[in-house]
């Protein structure tokens, strides 16, 4: 039980750097109208995603990316729960986002983004069903132990980059 505690924690602390990274886009500055308008995209891999007419594989890949952890704490906290389950959390919650960014003026709402965002949960949620598999009740120790220093680094990473 204590496990889950941590883990708990952890995915708040996950929670609060995520969307500060793809809503506020690592800066807060951004409330004081940076953007100012209103733009969604609702056809996957076009408009926003493409840029001179060539796919924006990298910001895609930051998305991708940046769900992984998601997964990977949804399945530690809800292990119960079942793949499409924790897959439908982590899509809303990627909705939600571009919902709050399209509301907001802080940038543009991208269908891709909830697709690609979608896509890193799932990875992070099948990461976890081969790693309990093999490691068996340690996977919920040795995750917590990883995912707090990812999280320790992103914040170090997008801190030093400002």
């Amino acid at each position: 039980m204590q496990t889950r505690k941590v883990t708990f924690f952890l995915f708040c602390g996950y929670l609060l750097v995520l969307t500060w990274m793809i809503v506020f886009k690592l800066d807060l500055s951004i409330l004081y109208g940076r953007y100012g308008y209103q733009s969604l995209n609702i056809i996957p891999f076009a408009g926003t995603a493409v840029y001179d007419g060539v796919l924006d594989f990298p910001e895609i890949l930051f998305n991708v990316v940046s769900f992984i952890p998601f997964g990977i704490y949804m399945e530690m906290l809800f292990r119960k729960a079942s793949w499409v389950t924790n897959l439908l959390v982590a899509a809303v919650v990627s909705l939600t986002f571009e919902i709050t960014q399209y509301v907001l003026l802080l940038g543009i709402a991208d269908i891709t983004d909830v697709l690609a965002n979608s896509l890193g949960a799932a990875i992070g949620i099948n990461i976890m069903y081969v790693l309990t598999s093999l490691w068996r009740e340690k996977t919920y120790f040795r995750m917590n132990l990883l995912c707090l220093f990812m999280t320790v680094l992103v914040i170090v990473v997008a801190v030093l980059s400002m």
